[in-house]
């Protein structure tokens, strides 16, 4: 009897023993999901901040550009047939460095952005880009640059609602709503 008495204290030992490692068992999962948890919401905080900050980057460029152009087109369009007029060469100079302020921030989108955004923001930077060229060639018609400009113009609208879209902020369509202003 004595022994089974010896055996059953060592045994409750054991089984407290037991018990406490599980217990800090459990307790250092909680602690280790919990640590995962704030890292993974830390980590998509830090990925928001990066997308919005290259989003407004993004976007500066582009509507920078598109006024840009649209005040050359506007030079353009008045020099008409003389092209002494206007100093196309300064136009384009000043207009290339623009072009290479919105490739630098498309450049870096394109690293961090999800492809939607991309896509469609991609096609407005090559829009922009082409129109950059017809203005600097100076053969296409003062009209047909006006249209891709006024077209560039909901392209802008279109990006911008994707990237709101993209950061959760906004649930207007991305195509502009009629009687909507200019972007």
């Amino acid at each position: 009897m004595a022994v089974v008495g010896v055996l059953g204290t060592l045994v409750s030992g054991l089984l407290a023993h037991r018990s406490a490692l599980r217990a800090t068992t459990v307790e250092l999962a909680h602690q280790e999901r919990q640590w995962q948890q704030e890292r993974r919401a830390q980590d998509r905080r830090e990925e928001l901040a990066a997308r919005r900050a290259a989003y407004t980057a993004l976007n500066q460029a582009m509507r920078h550009f598109h006024a840009v152009l649209y005040r050359d087109h506007q030079a353009y369009a008045a020099r008409g047939a003389d092209p002494e007029a206007h100093d196309r060469d300064a136009a384009h100079e000043r207009r290339e460095a623009d072009r290479r302020a919105l490739r630098d921030a498309y450049a870096e989108a394109q690293m961090i952005v999800p492809d939607a955004v991309l896509e469609t923001a991609g096609r407005l930077v090559h829009h922009l880009s082409r129109t950059h060229a017809l203005l600097g060639e100076g053969g296409a018609p003062a009209e047909e640059i006006g249209e891709r400009l006024a077209r560039a113009s909901e392209r802008l609208y279109e990006v911008r609602q994707t990237m709101r879209r993209d950061l959760g902020i906004s649930v207007l369509p991305t195509a502009r709503p009629e009687g909507y202003g200019a972007s």
